[in-house]
């Protein structure tokens, strides 16, 4: 201690003339670099350490078991007919509404494919004239068909006292394209 107690005047005095060179701001200065310097071997090397072996740890656990990865489409798509069969699908719908006492006008058809889903759709326009009262029943059972939209509906009664309803039903038919 004696050796150390010797040389405390000249350290103070170095210290002190080291304050005056540097001022207020070069001494702000050197705090942060010691500052940034104590955070990075104290906080970010051993967390970067750390977040290595884990990333080790999980590659090798990943190597161990490897996985077998099969593209399937998804179940619904699976599950949906085959834009082949629009025909048949189209007369079962017109065929619901012709034996609900429903008179078909003029149907309009399109063909269009939504982007790259591997799916085609038949846009169906059919203005129609019948009863109000079994046009719900009629709009459940389509609505129950598979991949069967209904798009919009429109209604007119031309006469308060009449119980016929012009009607324009649009519908969408999905099928999956091969």
């Amino acid at each position: 201690m004696d050796a150390l107690s010797r040389h405390m005047p000249r350290l103070r005095w170095q210290l002190m003339q080291c304050r005056q060179r540097l001022g207020f701001w070069g001494l702000l200065a050197l705090g942060m670099m010691a500052a940034a310097l104590l955070i990075d071997v104290a906080v970010i090397r051993p967390a970067l350490i750390s977040d290595q072996q884990r990333r080790q740890e999980l590659e090798a656990g990943i190597a161990e078991q490897p996985q077998e990865v099969q593209v399937t489409e998804p179940v619904a798509v699976e599950k949906m007919p085959g834009a082949e069969d629009f025909a048949p699908r189209l007369e079962k719908l017109l065929g619901l509404l012709a034996q609900r006492g429903f008179l078909i006008e003029q149907t309009n058809l399109a063909y269009s494919a939504p982007g790259d889903t591997g799916l085609q759709r038949l846009e169906v326009e059919i203005p129609l004239t019948g009863p109000y009262s079994l046009l719900r029943e009629v709009l459940n059972e389509m609505a129950r068909e598979p991949a069967v939209r209904i798009e919009s509906l429109t209604l007119e009664r031309k006469a308060i006292s009449s119980g016929m309803l012009n009607i324009n039903l649009k519908l969408s038919v999905l099928g999956v394209v091969e």
